[in-house]
């Protein structure tokens, strides 16, 4: 039943009645929201403050003695010196990191670098990525004594090492590798920057590579087969093509010239029972190792071709005079950590190409006290400079 004066609005009035009472219902409880909103909002950006304040009263930070900040602490080497990551942007695209440990006079890496004189000056070389089958003994022979690292090897850059600034001095110069080679060979080391070791003094040691052991080269591959991915070498194992390229042209000639002498023999003009052509494939090293050039090299490399294909094909009654003509041959293929040497260089500032990463920080370096934390937040008004 409804009442005259109801009759009496009009529909649409009553519509927008109804539509008014709903809208202050909205706004109710959209204030609502908005006020929960903001007050949730304060209080996560009040727990995340804390959260990073505690966080950075955690942080070891390093500092020189002028208060610049070297970077925070990453991790501790064996003699619990904390170790900063140095992010060499010199050479971008590709951004190479470094672990820097850090004394309170000097700095250390796990790589040293080698030089052709006693007093570890002139040009410095580095060796190329390490491992445990050439640098896993020291000086005096003692096992896991060496300089192994897997840092580099992992990320696929340079090799980084902290070697004596200049001169020759503390607390050090950071140092990386090229893909140039070492003016001089492993046998004229003569002394190495270790800065690794704890040592009073400046960390430079005599040393030589002259008594480190020789391994044998994998020759599974130097015969080529002609049929590419049928030979595949050992895992660890680096080409030597580089090196076999220079020996290339006397190693064809004197092959020729056994070919020559072999396949005149009456077993192979009568029977047909020749010798094969024989193409050089390639060798492979052990990382860290290079091929050894000392003694004939060219005779080692033809014998080792034949020997492989006495063992792949059938020669018939020419084989056992094929071996007597290639053991003649005198020469080994062995591979040596004598080489592997790369030019080091100075890695750049980046503030400053002309002086080193390292050049302006002095000594004697320290740990950045902690802050002291507080649960409590102190709200501060702008002072209207943005600040």
């Amino acid at each position: 039943m409804t009442t005259e004066h109801e009759s009496t609005i009009p529909p649409q009035r009553l519509r927008r009645q109804g539509g008014f009472i709903i809208t202050i219902e909205l706004i109710l409880i959209t204030s609502i929201l908005i006020i929960g909103s903001l007050v949730g909002l304060a209080a996560i950006r009040d727990a995340l403050f804390k959260h990073y304040m505690t966080q950075q009263s955690r942080e070891l930070v390093v500092e020189d003695a002028n208060g610049r900040a070297l970077g925070e602490v990453f991790d501790v080497d064996e003699h619990d010196a904390p170790r900063i990551l140095y992010f060499d942007r010199s050479q971008p695209p590709t951004i190479s990191r470094a672990l820097i440990g850090i004394r309170d006079d000097r700095f250390s890496s796990r790589e040293p670098l080698y030089y052709a004189t006693l007093n570890c000056s002139g040009d410095p070389c580095i060796k190329s990525i390490s491992d445990e089958a050439t640098d896993s003994r020291d000086i005096v022979g003692d096992l896991y004594g060496g300089s192994v690292s897997y840092l580099h090897a992992l990320q696929g850059g340079p090799v980084y090492a902290i070697g004596p600034g200049e001169p020759a001095a503390l607390p050090g110069f950071l140092y990386r590798g090229t893909p140039q080679q070492c003016p001089f060979t492993g046998s004229d080391v003569q002394s190495r920057w270790i800065s690794q070791k704890v040592i009073s003094g400046v960390p430079c040691e005599a040393f030589t590579l002259d008594d480190t052991q020789d391994v044998e080269a994998d020759t599974t591959c130097l015969l080529s087969t002609g049929v590419l991915d049928l030979c595949t070498p050992p895992p660890g194992f680096v080409a030597q093509d580089d090196i076999l390229s220079n020996y290339i042209g006397p190693v064809d000639a004197l092959v020729t010239s056994t070919l020559g002498t072999v396949n005149v023999l009456p077993t192979c003009s009568l029977l047909g029972v020749c010798v094969p052509e024989v193409e050089v494939g390639t060798l492979y090293c052990p990382a860290g190792t290079i091929l050894n050039e000392d003694g004939d090299l060219v005779t080692a490399l033809v014998r080792s071709l034949f020997d492989q294909l006495r063992a792949t094909a059938d020669l018939g009654l020419i084989e056992p005079v094929l071996q007597t003509v290639t053991n003649l041959l005198p020469g080994e293929l062995t591979c040596t950590a004598s080489g592997g040497f790369q030019l080091a260089e100075t890695v750049p500032a980046a503030d400053d190409p002309t002086s080193n990463a390292l050049e302006n920080l002095e000594a004697p370096f320290q740990l950045r006290a902690s802050t002291t934390t507080s649960s409590e937040w102190f709200r501060t008004p702008a002072n209207g400079e943005g600040l």
